[in-house]
């Protein structure tokens, strides 16, 4: 009987399953497929057969994978880390395994991500792979977060004042068309210097002063848009500079240096929350520093962390006289709810500065 080809997916989080399908497929030599776009049946499969109380982006991308497992993938790769999520796998295969799906689930990292403990994850799996063909692929998908992370970042603060609309979305999904196809560092930095260039070009009418807008919060709701109904898109419509520090090469700092976030948040917190929490904090005692003009906190249901943050976030808000919103996502909520709070929420902050 023959083996079963290998068709691996990874969870949509922003745009870096494209880097998880680098290493999947240049390292492990499996056939990689994209999870289908989540829908309302991804969020009612997800709510359905996870545990009630389980946060959400575990519902999320449990409805993801059973959609994906429906369509042939028999592969599961969790980034872990970071949290709870990271311990996820056994509960998520023993739930696709019960709904009669026979699959593997593979997890990138345990709780301590490194790049040895990477290969070794890796190695166990293909024996046949090499230091040196890990290091190329490791490094490339590396050069790549960056210059996703630094284009990204840049589109944020210019995409609500592009003159033709909709110019920057295309200009970056032209380089992560392209990003992948790198086949080592050098040429992954000259796609992302090549496109750098492309969306300074673009012409945009920006005021001297823009209203600016920071999100924060737990990782999965601030870089997945489906998952926080599309807020940078809204705010974008409406002509707003959005600052969104946090993204993927932030995290081993978050991770590896809790008491450079504790030193930098202003005496607010001296000890390690949990998760992303304190750099949460830390990020947010810097917006106000340089007078944001208000933040939007976003976090899903069940999140500790986060919860504890909240408090000392409310805060600092009134310390420094900085609006701040909080927005919490479940599998129940919709944009037209979210959208609303947001136009509240920026029309006020037009008419607190004068706009």
């Amino acid at each position: 009987m023959a083996t079963p080809r290998k068709i691996a997916c990874s969870p949509k989080i922003g745009d870096y399953h494209i880097l998880t399908n680098m290493l999947v497929e240049r390292c492990l030599g499996y056939e990689t497929m994209l999870v289908p776009p989540m829908t309302k049946r991804t969020l009612e499969l997800g709510a359905r057969h996870s545990p009630d109380m389980i946060c959400t982006p575990f519902k999320k991308i449990m409805g993801s994978f059973i959609e994906a497992a429906e369509m042939g993938a028999n592969v599961f790769i969790m980034p872990g880390a970071g949290c709870r999520l990271g311990f996820y796998d056994v509960l998520q295969k023993q739930i696709l395994s019960d709904l009669g799906y026979d699959c593997e689930l593979f997890v990138l990292f345990d709780y301590f991500p490194t790049a040895t403990r990477l290969f070794k994850a890796l190695k166990e799996v293909n024996k046949d792979l090499t230091q040196d063909a890990f290091d190329t692929v490791f490094y490339t998908a590396a050069q790549i977060a960056f210059d996703m992370d630094s284009l990204s970042d840049f589109m944020r603060r210019h995409m609500g004042f592009e003159v033709t609309k909709g110019t920057f979305e295309k200009y970056y999904d032209a380089y992560l068309k392209e990003a992948p196809l790198a086949q080592n560092a050098d040429e992954a930095k000259a796609i992302g210097l090549k496109h750098k260039e492309k969306l300074e070009s673009i012409p945009i009418n920006k005021p001297k002063k823009p209203v600016r807008i920071g999100m924060v919060g737990e990782i999965y709701d601030l870089v997945e848009p489906f998952s926080n109904c599309y807020i940078e898109k809204w705010l974008a419509e409406h002509a707003v500079e959005i600052v969104r520090p946090f993204g993927l090469t932030s995290m081993p700092d978050v991770i590896f240096n809790v008491e450079n976030a504790i030193a930098k948040s202003g005496g607010y917190v001296d000890y390690n929350i949990g998760s992303t929490a304190n750099e949460v904090i830390a990020q947010a005692y810097q917006m106000m520093n340089d007078k944001i003009d208000g933040i939007i906190h976003v976090k899903p249901a069940s999140c500790s962390p986060e919860i504890t943050a909240m408090a000392i976030l409310q805060n600092m808000a009134q310390d420094h006289e900085t609006p701040i919103m909080y927005l919490t996502f479940d599998t129940e909520t919709g944009e037209a709810g979210v959208h609303t709070r947001l136009e509240a929420f920026y029309d006020m902050i037009v008419m607190k500065g004068a706009f």
